[in-house]
């Protein structure tokens, strides 16, 4: 009877009913579709369950940006520095949030200071960013030869966006615990978290300490920065370093202060506190015994308290 009254309807009337029925159904997609899609995915998810690989994004820009393409970074096996970032780092990163495009941004570009994260296909607003190229490292519908598919979208961080975890947002003690959480080297992970400039820790530690002579509990970092003469008659480049420097310590933004060659052992400051990032004398072996946390050591050196570390691991009889 009731398959007698469908037929019975007129066909404007099907058709109306039709209609009505797609529009709820597209509104119940598009709100699906919507909903979180550009949250940020864990980075080890997506290698995890081969949504992407590593070194087919952004996680090597350091080296494609130099000339070595993307699409065929980190073909297997990768060794040296390229395994370090994918396997050691990325690949054990399980954390939905935002890391520099670049590690090393020296010189600067147009990526430089700019986070990225994997979201969802579902994402329209990528602010700039794209797709990952695929397994065999060609660009998808670049060779007809290989089978299609969608491989995941990335995009660049907006830090003031809603849901989006932006490590540059967070503090150094908040930064190396998510480190020590995920088991990654956390001299890797401070250059993928914050800025860097080139300016090393010995034109900054003057700074730093005439800061925290002039620490008081009521007053403001920007307060204490400018209760310090600027220097003068020091030459044009260290003027101007230290004229950065104490924006810099007013911004209160964690950041990285390079080492000579760029190297693992450097240095991180955020407001009037002043962290060295150095690798321990045993690291070779907290390297191969997978300890990649605790490969490299944080320490506070002014202006900053951290709590005792119980969980360190004996690495002398280990």
């Amino acid at each position: 009877m009731a398959m007698h009254a469908v037929f019975a309807m007129s066909l404007p009337a099907v058709a109306s009913a039709l209609g009505a029925h797609d529009a709820v159904r597209a509104d119940a997609n598009a709100t699906k579709t919507r909903s979180g899609s550009c949250d940020c995915m864990s980075f080890a998810e997506v290698y995890y369950t081969e949504k992407a690989w590593c070194g087919r994004a952004n996680e090597l820009y350091f080296l494609s940006k130099n000339g070595f393409s993307a699409s065929y970074a980190a073909t297997e096996p990768i060794t040296g520095l390229p395994h370090k970032v994918c396997a050691d780092m990325f690949k054990n990163f399980d954390q939905k949030a935002c890391l520099n495009i670049d590690l090393y941004p020296f010189p600067e570009d147009e990526k430089s200071g700019k986070q990225w994260c994997y979201v969802s296909n579902d994402c329209a607003e990528l602010n700039g960013g794209g797709y990952a190229t695929n397994r065999e490292g060609f660009a998808q519908s670049s060779w007809h030869n290989l089978q299609t598919a969608s491989f995941q979208q990335w995009k660049i961080c907006d830090p003031t966006e809603a849901n989006t975890e932006a490590m540059m947002a967070k503090t150094v003690p908040e930064v190396v615990n998510i480190g020590k959480a995920n088991d990654v080297p956390l001299s890797r992970l401070m250059r993928l978290a914050y800025p860097a400039v080139n300016i090393s820790w010995g034109d900054a530690k003057f700074l730093w300490d005439a800061v925290n002579e002039e620490y008081a509990a009521n007053r403001t970092i920007t307060e204490m920065v400018d209760a310090v003469p600027s220097i003068s008659g020091w030459g044009g480049d260290i003027e101007r370093a230290h004229a950065r420097l104490r924006e810099i310590a007013k911004s209160e933004q964690g950041t990285v202060l390079d080492s000579p060659g760029h190297g693992d052992n450097f240095h991180v400051v955020q407001g009037r506190a002043a962290y060295a990032v150095t690798r321990i004398p045993l690291g070779n072996m907290a390297y191969l015994g997978g300890h990649f946390a605790k490969e490299y050591v944080v320490t506070c050196l002014v202006g900053c308290a951290e709590p005792e570390d119980r969980d360190a691991v004996d690495l002398e009889t280990m």
